[in-house]
């Protein structure tokens, strides 16, 4: 792929729950010639503190949040929030850190050997639940992280919790508080069906998003297609990006998926 004058605007470090640091994600994409990378940690813009810049890159702030609709959780995009007024908002840690905590009681209750000591000594940045199935298995309950999701920390399974999830209006109004562009996160992902999804979309430009990821790791031509005809149709800016997390999800690459940086351009421009 000719990465000349493309932006990936979806990408994990392990401020959250990726592999890279910031500056190593970073050096990645310039390394492949991307213009602009977004870093889109899941609820924290911290890891963007580290990086010390890659000339002719340009890093765009960005971080990744859950809402709910219709009882499905929903992840959305924001781009050029202003953190520190973010991070006052008490969802926007909060709500991780109180589930974290409720998970690491369930299991210390059931005589497993964690603690949140531990668990906050293996992270830099926001911990969630792939760090709790780390520490499962540097501490021997487990062979692998996919294991522990397997067995005790998915959704349905004995020590799950589900992360306290707002509506997606209010989300929405929350990230546009905090000068955010606001962007729904691969749609085909909830498997909604034509109709739903159209229905979700509409719900997000009611609510004052400004984009609608289109270019995603694994859509298929078609889907693209399809997801630019619905972007224009409820004047959405078309972003993508690749959601790269590192070696547990092999099949994302930094720049595997891109938006023309156009997009960006455009996105920044919207109201």
């Amino acid at each position: 792929m000719n990465h000349m004058d493309r932006a990936d605007l979806h990408c994990h470090t392990y401020y959250s729950d990726g592999e890279l640091s910031p500056q190593a994600a970073a050096e990645e994409a310039a390394r492949i010639g991307l213009r602009a990378l977004a870093i889109t940690d899941h609820d924290t813009m911290e890891g963007l503190k580290e990086l010390k810049g890659v000339p002719g890159l340009e890093i765009v702030p960005g971080i990744e949040r859950k809402a709910y609709w219709e009882d499905i959780e929903i992840h959305v995009l924001a781009y050029d929030c202003d953190w520190e007024l973010l991070r006052r908002n008490p969802h926007v840690e909060y709500d991780r850190n109180e589930r974290n905590a409720a998970m690491i009681a369930l299991l210390r209750a059931d005589g497993v050997d964690v603690s949140m000591e531990e668990l906050a000594a293996m992270k830099k940045g926001v911990v969630g639940r792939p760090h709790i199935a780390s520490l499962l298995v540097k501490k021997g309950y487990f062979p692998t992280v996919g294991a522990a999701f397997d067995a005790w920390l998915g959704n349905g399974r004995p020590y799950y919790v589900p992360i306290a999830r707002h509506p997606v209006p209010v989300l929405a109004e929350e990230l546009r508080a905090a000068g955010g562009k606001v962007v729904l996160a691969h749609p085909y992902e909830y498997e909604l069906g034509e109709e739903k999804l159209e229905a979700l979309a509409r719900l997000c430009a009611d609510s004052g998003f400004h984009g609608i990821e289109a270019w995603y790791s694994g859509y298929t031509p078609a889907e693209t297609e399809a997801l630019l005809r619905l972007a224009k149709k409820l004047d959405l800016c078309p972003t993508g990006g690749s959601d790269y997390h590192g070696s547990r999800r092999p099949d994302r690459v930094i720049g595997g998926a891109t938006a023309p940086y156009a997009m960006l351009a455009a996105l920044r421009e919207k109201e």
